[in-house]
């Protein structure tokens, strides 16, 4: 069903097509990190990221990737 983190690892470059492509984001809403977290976060974007990537994307990417892979458990748990 679903891989471990470390079994999902695979190329850089399969890496940055997943989380480090540019999304046109509408609708805005402002989230909040810790500063220790955004540094992190930031800096995988400026190091692996081509142009035009930003940090905007990759969490949105993140947490698409996240609520998709925990569909169907949020679902249940929505039922509960």
């Amino acid at each position: 069903k679903r891989t471990s983190a470390k079994m999902k690892r695979g190329t850089q470059e399969a890496y940055k097509q997943t989380f480090l492509v540019p999304v046109k984001l509408t609708d805005r809403r402002a989230v909040y990190l810790s500063r220790a977290t955004q540094e992190r976060a930031d800096f995988v974007v400026r190091r692996l990221g081509d142009r035009g990537a930003n940090l905007s994307s990759f969490v949105e990417r993140i947490v698409r990737a996240h609520l998709e892979d925990y569909a169907e458990e949020i679902e249940e748990w929505r039922k509960l």
